[in-house]
Order: C-alpha cells, then sequence, then structure tokens
C-alpha cells in the first residue's frame, strides 16, 4: 500500500455527529448507466443549515449540499464547490468520497461535478477522487468512476508515490477485471510504474490469483519492480515472479513460469530467492523448479549453439586461406 495512504486516512479521520435540520422532502434521480437508475430521497433543509458544507459531504448529507448549491451567494458557485474544508484541507470530494454514504455517494458526486467541482483536484499528497473511488467503494466502483472520468478526470493520474488510479483499482477493487476494463478503455497504461517501478500488475498480484486478467491487456512482463528487504532495509529489483511467490498466487505463478519474456529476464539468482517465500508449497517450488530447468536447458543450448557457430566460423577461415595461397 503506497505510503500516502495511511497519512490519508489519519488527515479523513475527524467526523462528528450530524446536527438536525428542518427538512423537507424531494426525489432525486440520476442515471447511472444506460439501464439503471438511482432514486433516493434528497433532504433539504428550508432554512441555512448549521453544519458547513464540508460537513455535508463529510457526512454524505445530500440534502444540505443541494441548500448550499441553490443557496449560494457572494462566490461563484465553482469555487465554493472547490474551496478547500479549513480543518482537512480537502476538497468536496474527497470528503464525499472518504466519509459519505455509499448509496448516495454517486449523486453527491453528480451534483458536485456538474456545478463546477474539478474531478482532477489533489489533496495534500497528490491523491486525486479517482484514485480514491477503488480503496473507498471496492465492491462497486464503477459508477462512480465512469462519472469522474466522463468530467475529464485522468486515467493516468499519479499520486505522492506515483499510483495510478489502475494500480488503485487492481489492488484493492474486489471484482478488477471490469474495473481496469474500463480504465483502460479510457486511456489507462497497463505498464505505467510507480515510484517503486512496479506496474499496476504488481498491485493485482498483492489483491488476489487473477492469472486470468495477467496478461489481458498486453502488458509488458519484463518490466521489474523494487522490493524491500525487511533486514537490510535496502531495495532490489524484482519480477513478477517474485511478487507471485510473495503473495503465494499459484495460478498466476503457473502462468509466469511458461512466459518467453519471465524466461528471458529471469535469473537463477531471482529463482532462488522466490523460493524463499514458497519453501513450503510444494506445487509453487515444482513450478520454480520447472523454470530453473528451463533455464539451463536454454542455456546449454545456447553454448552448443555458440560452439557449433565457433566451429563454422573457423572452418570457413581457413577454407579461405587456403583459397588464398593457391
Amino acid at each position: 500500500m503506497p505510503t500516502v495512504l495511511s497519512r490519508t486516512f489519519a488527515l479523513l479521520s475527524n467526523t462528528k455527529s450530524p446536527q438536525e435540520t428542518n427538512l423537507n422532502s424531494r426525489i432525486l434521480q440520476g442515471s447511472v448507466t444506460g439501464s439503471q437508475h438511482i432514486s433516493i430521497e434528497l433532504e433539504e433543509p428550508t432554512e441555512k443549515p448549521e453544519m458547513s458544507i464540508w460537513k455535508a459531504a463529510e457526512l454524505g448529507d445530500l440534502g444540505v449540499l443541494q441548500y448550499y448549491v441553490d443557496h449560494n451567494q457572494g462566490v461563484e458557485l465553482s469555487t465554493l464547490l472547490n474551496t478547500r474544508d479549513p480543518e482537512t484541507d480537502n476538497t468536496l470530494l474527497h470528503l464525499a468520497i472518504a466519509h459519505g454514504n455509499p448509496k448516495r455517494l454517486w449523486s453527491m458526486l453528480k451534483l458536485l461535478l456538474e456545478n463546477g467541482a474539478d474531478a482532477s483536484a489533489c489533496d495534500v499528497y497528490n491523491v486525486q477522487a479517482i484514485h480514491m473511488v477503488s480503496l473507498h467503494l471496492p465492491q462497486q466502483p464503477l459508477p462512480s468512476l465512469e462519472l469522474l472520468l466522463n468530467h475529464k478526470a485522468n486515467p493516468n493520474a499519479t499520486d505522492g508515490d506515483g499510483w495510478t488510479p489502475l494500480h488503485y483499482a487492481a489492488r484493492f477493487c474486489q471484482a478488477p477485471e471490469p474495473v481496469m476494463d474500463l480504465l483502460i478503455s479510457r486511456g489507462a497504461d497497463i505498464n505505467r510504474r510507480d515510484a517503486a517501478h512496479k506496474t499496476p500488475l504488481f498491485a493485482l498480484l498483492a489483491n488476489g490469483d487473477h492469472a486470468q486478467i495477467l496478461t489481458k491487456y498486453d502488458p509488458d512482463l519484463s518490466l521489474l519492480g523494487d522490493f524491500l528487504d525487511p533486514v537490510t532495509r535496502r531495495t532490489r529489483p524484482g519480477s513478477l515472479l517474485v511478487q507471485a511467490c510473495k503473495y503465494a498466487r499459484e495460478g498466476c505463478l503457473a502462468l509466469l513460469v511458461q512466459s518467453k519474456t519471465i524466461q528471458k529476464v529471469v535469473s537463477r539468482q531471482e529463482i532462488q530467492w522466490a523460493c524463499e517465500f514458497v519453501a513450503e508449497n510444494e506445487k509453487m517450488m515444482a513450478c520454480l523448479q520447472a523454470l530453473e530447468a528451463t533455464l539451463e536447458a536454454t542455456s546449454l543450448d545456447k553454448k552448443q549453439h555458440g560452439s557449433r557457430l565457433l566451429k563454422r566460423v573457423h572452418r570457413i577461415m581457413k577454407r579461405s586461406r587456403l583459397d588464398e595461397n593457391k
């Protein structure tokens, strides 16, 4: 998990009890997809509420948010909706996603975005709303993500650790494939690397054994990431093979050891390192042993081919000298 996340959790943890307001009710409907709609009860105060607009976003109070939108005076509406909370320095979008009611979130985001909230606004750790959705709504992120993308959220935006929305989706979504499908269809780069040089596939392996997704988007499997040694506290480069073993992903490992790309970049030292993670897993050890045998056979073939080629060159040179002496 990127380091900014732990700091972001602390920053967004200030929650107070909602205050009562004089309410009336109306219905707000908004399109989620072509065939799906959200219908919720919108409770809008008849008098100016005591809570701030930021507290309303934090508590998921759509009615109070609607009041501030409808009764804005003295400042341009888009300026109000992008002003940061004095207490947390977060925008309304950040607060709504981190603390808001999941059932009302799509409608809250729609209200904010359609009235001028900036989908690309960052918090103090460079985290944008499009990053946060997969983290805070791992079960149903698609409607909110699509809404943000439709309002010009950047599918390749990076946070303070270099994580893109694709890193977040691959790592945190309970069903990452449809979310990754959406992001990639909107231009997300499957090979974009974070501050530790890891692509979203490293995050995917930390999520689960999603072998069916591993090669779906034609990724570059040769890219290495940095791994922190818990003893020396130094980093060392490693391929997806190491990540698969670190998280005991049997299906992914079985696929990776068959990859010609992995066979070209992995070394015997890396295989031995990977074995340390799965020493008690017979199936995964067998995969690594098979890979090592393949590398040895390939190396032997190259040596034999090189020897044959060298002998052929010597014969040609010898024949050439004989021809010159005639």
